[in-house]
């Protein structure tokens, strides 16, 4: 089978929708499949291709991709692929119509915008609802697709498979993550309140930043201030700056899931709309903390301070943490998504 990733990655939307493919195109090639990326602009050339896969790039605009339907249309004709998987908020009832006259589609979703005329949808989120897609569904008078639903499919990097628990005792090291990109240019927040309080004057702080961090020199001068805050940014080795940790604090996106593979404590927040939902459900289930969304919350860096210290302070709050996170994903939901497509598709 020789499936088309149409993906896109930048400093708005950061790196999110690109990785978690990659991580499908990966448990594709180990089944005997054959994958290649489309995108909008050049942005995500580089860690696309240092992954082995080649791309195609449309010099349109991510956010307007009714634009690209006869560009797109002429790939799918060239490279004679069987199965389309979509990765993008910026779709279009007819930009899916369009598709799926031509090639069998998949959509990965997170917000339930509208009925998505797909052959198959994938909600790997930890807030996902079956019901509620069949609802909306059946409103629109749109035919149901095939579902692939639930954190267990979350599509993670096969090293996440690998376990390598630890019980947390002490908060001793911390990581700190907003993401591929950092429009609230929180990360230079993080460093600058970290480096004022004294509780983290003995702690190890490590933040991981992407190659668009746009405050990447604020953030060094303050790491070479302190001594104990460390930057790194792009990182190849995730799954281990995640072991090497305590404690985690991110952006509620698919770094959540990574966390919850290493079976970490985690304080969540959200910072866009598609992450509300996410850190809302990972705080009910006691798996993290939930911070709340840094748009509307004033004393946000305050907040995130004061729930770190609380976990230092409750050894017994860390672990259960811990285990609930543990049994939220496993590092397997790539392998899942890929035997599933190869059911309801065919190899």
């Amino acid at each position: 089978m020789k499936v088309i990733i149409r993906a896109d990655a930048n400093s708005n939307i950061g790196q999110g929708h690109v990785m978690r493919c990659l991580s499908l195109c990966d448990s594709f090639k180990n089944k005997g499949h054959e994958c290649l990326f489309v995108c909008a602009k050049d942005t995500p050339m580089d860690f696309i291709m240092n992954r082995g896969y080649d791309v195609y790039y449309l010099t349109t605009s991510y956010n307007r991709m009714d634009d690209e339907l006869a560009l797109l249309e002429q790939i799918i004709a060239e490279e004679k692929a069987d199965l389309l998987i979509i990765d993008s908020y910026y779709v279009s009832v007819k930009y899916l119509q369009s598709v799926k006259e031509l090639i069998k589609t998949v959509y990965i979703d997170d917000v339930y915008s509208f009925a998505y005329n797909v052959d198959c949808l994938v909600n790997y989120n930890v807030y996902a609802d079956e019901e509620k897609y069949k609802e909306m569904y059946v409103t629109e008078k749109v035919k149901t697709p095939e579902m692939i639903i639930g954190p267990a499919y979350a599509p993670l990097r096969k090293e996440f498979a690998e376990k390598n628990l630890r019980e947390i005792n002490e908060i001793k090291n911390i990581m700190i993550s907003v993401g591929g990109a950092d429009p609230l240019h929180l990360a230079h927040g993080f460093a600058l309140k970290f480096s004022e309080d004294e509780f983290f004057k003995d702690k190890n702080i490590n933040m991981i930043l992407g190659k668009m961090e746009p405050d990447i020199d604020k953030i060094k001068d303050i790491c070479e201030a302190t001594k104990n805050i460390n930057y790194f940014v792009n990182v190849t080795d995730m799954k281990e700056k995640i072991e090497e940790a305590d404690i985690v604090i991110s952006a509620a996106g698919s770094t959540q899931y990574e966390i919850c593979a290493c079976g970490k404590p985690c304080i969540c927040f959200s910072m866009a709309d598609n992450q509300v939902h996410g850190g809302e459900k990972f705080g009910e289930l006691g798996a993290f903390i939930y911070a709340g969304d840094v748009r509307f919350n004033e004393s946000f860096f305050y907040d995130i301070i004061n729930a770190v210290k609380r976990i230092a302070a409750d050894p017994a709050l860390a672990k259960e943490m811990s285990r609930k996170a543990s049994e939220i994903a496993d590092g397997h939901g790539a392998e899942r998504i890929v035997k599933e497509l190869e059911n309801i598709f065919g190899r």
